[in-house]
């Protein structure tokens, strides 16, 4: 293996690129994070994140990591018909995790979690523009980056680049989703 393979590429550095990627470091895997943002913009106006998705953050070790820095932990959820309150719950109590739910700025969230994953010794590219992603055997990623181009390889390449991700598309990966509905 070469300088320019690694065990896992993630396109993306957010919530879940840098969480997967700081994760995996820690268990000796050795990563490559490409983010195209060299800085971080606000986009969705803060974050919450449900219990049960902060048990799966605790499980892969970014939980204290997020409290003790930009994180508030949300420890009821009241719902309203109008100005009457119809419910106040306890999510600690009345959820299977017994966890808040936790609140925080998005772009914070994502500078912190990129800088855990650096500190865990996973290499992390910003500014790097993803041109192209190729499943194969060994899979390979076309990134441009200060107008130098090259391809990386990778055992396994994770596509965490949003919702409208390109890598996706150019791994010819669909985006399988359900829709809830309630019924009357």
């Amino acid at each position: 293996m070469g300088s320019s393979t690694y065990d896992i590429i993630t396109v993306g550095g957010g919530l879940g690129g840098s969480t997967l990627a700081k994760a995996m470091a820690e268990h000796g895997a050795r990563m490559l994070v490409l983010e195209h943002e060299k800085r971080f913009r606000d986009r969705v106006r803060g974050e919450g994140m449900w219990p049960w998705g902060v048990a799966e953050l605790r499980a892969l070790g970014g939980y204290e990591l997020l409290r003790n820095t930009c994180a508030h932990a949300i420890l009821w959820f009241d719902i309203y018909v109008g100005p009457i309150r119809a419910e106040h719950r306890n999510l600690i109590s009345n959820t299977v995790p017994h966890l808040p739910a936790l609140n925080f700025y998005h772009p914070e969230m994502q500078e912190v979690l990129l800088q855990a994953a650096a500190d865990a010794g996973v290499e992390v590219r910003r500014g790097a523009w993803v041109c192209d992603v190729k499943p194969g055997v060994v899979p390979t990623v076309t990134v441009e980056q200060d107008g130098h181009v090259e391809e990386v390889r990778a055992r396994l390449v994770v596509c965490a680049d949003g919702r409208a991700s390109m890598a996706r598309k150019w791994a010819g990966s669909a985006v399988i989703g359900m829709k809830l509905s309630r019924e009357s």
